[in-house]
C-alpha cells in the first residue's frame, strides 16, 4: 500500500467521526476541486445521510507575506464519505484508501465509544460515593454538614462528567 497514512483520515467532531473531502482527495491524490466540485453535483444525495457541514480554510502562508487562496472543504460523516467513494473508479489506488478509511471510522468509534465508556463508569462511581455519603449523614447527626460538603462537591463532579458526556451521546441515544 501506497503512504495513506502521512495524514489523520478520520477525526471527531461533536462525539461523531468525520472525514473532510481535503483528506478524501489526498487519499486519492486527485484533486480537491474535483472532490467538492462531486459533493456540491451530488448535495442532495450526500444530505439523505445528512447535513454537510463546509468550512473554509485559510491558505498557506505565502514567503512574501500574506495568505494562499483558501480552500472550501465539506465535512462528511461515515455514510457520504463511503458514497463518494463509491462514485470513484476502483484502482489500486483507491482501494487500498477504501480499506484505510473503513478501518480509521472504525478506529474512531472505538476510542468515541471507549471514552464513553470511561466517563459513564466515572459517573456510577461518583454517584455511588454520593449516594454512601448521604446514607452515612443520616446515620449520623453531626455528619450533616460534613454531608452537604461532600454532597455539593460530588454533585458539581457527576454534572461535569455529564457535561463531557453530553457530546458524545448525540446520535448513540441507542447505548444508553
Amino acid at each position: 500500500m501506497t503512504s495513506l497514512m502521512n495524514f489523520e483520515i478520520v477525526t471527531a467532531e461533536q462525539g461523531q467521526p468525520v472525514t473532510t473531502s481535503l483528506a478524501i482527495a489526498e487519499g486519492l491524490d486527485i484533486q480537491h476541486k474535483n472532490v467538492i466540485a462531486m459533493v456540491r453535483k451530488h448535495i442532495k444525495r450526500f444530505e439523505q445521510f445528512g447535513r454537510i457541514a463546509f468550512q473554509t480554510r485559510m491558505g498557506s502562508p505565502l514567503p512574501q507575506g500574506g495568505f494562499g487562496r483558501a480552500t472550501e472543504i465539506a465535512i462528511l460523516n461515515e455514510p457520504q464519505a463511503s458514497l463518494l467513494l463509491t462514485m470513484q473508479r476502483n484502482t489500486e489506488r483507491v482501494m487500498d484508501f477504501k480499506v484505510a478509511l473503513v478501518k480509521a471510522f472504525f478506529e474512531a468509534r472505538a476510542l468515541i465509544n471507549h471514552s464513553c465508556m470511561d466517563l459513564m463508569q466515572e459517573r456510577a462511581v461518583l454517584k455511588v460515593a454520593l449516594s454512601n455519603e448521604k446514607e452515612h449523614a443520616s446515620y449520623h447527626g453531626k455528619g450533616l454538614s460534613d454531608w452537604r460538603k461532600k454532597r455539593d462537591g460530588l454533585q458539581l463532579a457527576i454534572a461535569n462528567v455529564e457535561g463531557q458526556l453530553q457530546p458524545m451521546l448525540t446520535g448513540w441515544d441507542g447505548m444508553i
